[in-house]
């Protein structure tokens, strides 16, 4: 949690500890100042229905893009990223990938499962060798570049969970001479289930590999520009190509999403054993994630913004009209003595009370909006880059949208009810009863 919003949160404590002062030691205050909010119906039920729409408005976009964080950073982290990735500490610092492979690959798993600290956050662990080269399917006269990835068949059903099987079957129980393609990738070479496919690459030692492989089945992953170069091969068949027994990355899958705390264990035993590697998590690697969560997150906080300044022009408004027409009122308890402090926590009061109505009409309202919404879910488009679209639904288990929309309103409304009530406090008693 930031400090500005850790400051917002005592702010809030703080009012609503005074609230319950008040009630405790002033009661008859804090009913006066409570069914005072009833003595203009119209003017007060305009105002609550300006704060609720605004926080109704903040409780279902903020789930809303809660709900596309959440699916957009599952597929992300499915579609072979994972949580936390390893790398070759050089594996950054050059073009060819090739020369930083990780060695010893079936070794360091073996330590890293058998690590107690390490192995309890862990739900799949698995090595990739990436290449790239040219495929070609002679029988239809078609080749074109891909981009492989030599995947762990079994642990690759987890961290590729986001990729939909089109045609055949997934790499659970392939044979060494069998793949998966993108669906992009299988219209470029006209290519379907059982057709054989031609591959060449540069190994690691510089030469020349090739091998005819046998399409196993042709997978969506809803990306499009992924789809249309990427194939999977089994692990053990890529390192034979590639006349290696390497790694490009190690991806480890973790059963909660708790990510800091595991990569600073995983840091400790990478450096206990004195290993040249590096640890990146998932949103490092994902610069998409990243754009897409920046520009929601900046339109979410325009909506709170203009929200926030609807409630305080609304509140003061009200209360300034309200003092106006209570000006003999508030300069006859003057006269028989209430001070001018007194006054003030009055005001102040009914501001705090409006923003607590409104808060809790906001929630209301707002979770019963979302379960009419989550009864069919929105239809979304694809998103940019993407080729398959999405369901979405409104999140309301989320404590800290519940927290913002009740926050919000209480807050505003308190501010925006302060110089109101220093107005009124400090009316001038001949003047005011001459008023009319």
């Amino acid at each position: 949690m930031s400090k500005d919003m850790i400051f917002i949160n005592c702010i809030v404590v703080f009012i609503i500890a005074y609230v319950l002062l008040c009630m405790a030691t002033r009661f008859r205050d804090t009913k006066f100042s409570l069914l005072n909010l009833f003595r203009h119906r119209r003017r007060t039920f305009s105002t609550l229905s300006a704060i609720i729409l605004g926080g109704v408005a903040i409780f279902l976009y903020g789930g809303f893009i809660n709900y596309s964080f959440w699916i957009l950073k599952e597929q992300t982290i499915r579609t072979n990223i994972g949580h936390v990735q390893i790398y070759n500490n050089g594996y950054f610092d050059t073009a060819n990938k090739n020369k930083t492979l990780i060695n010893n690959y079936s070794e360091l798993k073996r330590g890293i499962l058998t690590d107690a600290n390490l192995a309890k956050d862990i739900s799949t662990i698995s090595g990739q060798l990436e290449f790239a080269g040219i495929i070609s399917h002679y029988e239809n006269e078609t080749s074109t570049y891909f981009s492989a990835q030599g995947v762990e068949p079994l642990p690759a059903l987890k961290l590729g969970a986001f990729d939909k099987i089109v045609s055949g079957s997934d790499l659970s129980r392939v044979k060494h001479d069998e793949i998966t393609i993108g669906s992009g990738l299988a219209r470029t070479l006209n290519a379907q289930y059982a057709d054989w496919l031609d591959v060449m690459v540069v190994n690691t030692a510089g030469g020349q590999g090739a091998l005819s492989l046998k399409v196993r089945g042709v997978f969506e992953s809803g990306i499009k520009d992924y789809d249309d170069t990427a194939i999977k091969v089994p692990l053990a068949t890529a390192q034979r190509i590639m006349e290696t027994d390497g790694v490009s990355r190690i991806l480890i899958l973790l059963n909660n999403d708790d990510v800091e705390a595991f990569m600073v264990k995983l840091k400790d035993y990478i450096a206990k054993n004195n290993l040249p590697l590096i640890v990146k998590d998932w949103k490092e690697m994902s610069l998409f994630y990243q754009q897409v969560e920046g520009m929601l997150s900046g339109i979410y906080f325009f909506i709170k913004l203009i929200v926030a300044l609807i409630v305080v022009f609304m509140i003061g408004n009200s209360m300034t009209m309200s003092i106006t027409e209570r000006t003999r009122e508030i300069t006859t308890l003057r006269a028989i003595g209430l001070k001018s402090w007194h006054v003030t926590q009055l005001f102040w009061l009914e501001g705090i009370f409006i923003g607590i109505t409104g808060a809790l009409g906001s929630l209301i309202v707002g979770y019963a909006l979302a379960a009419m919404i989550n009864l069919y879910g929105i239809a979304m488009p694809p998103s940019p880059g993407q080729s398959i679209g999405y369901t979405a639904f409104i999140e309301t288990n989320n404590v800290e949208l519940v927290w913002i929309t009740l926050v919000l309103p209480i807050l505003t409304a308190s501010l925006a009810s302060i110089l109101p009530a220093f107005r009124a406090a400090r009316l001038n008693i001949t003047d005011a009863f001459k008023f009319s």
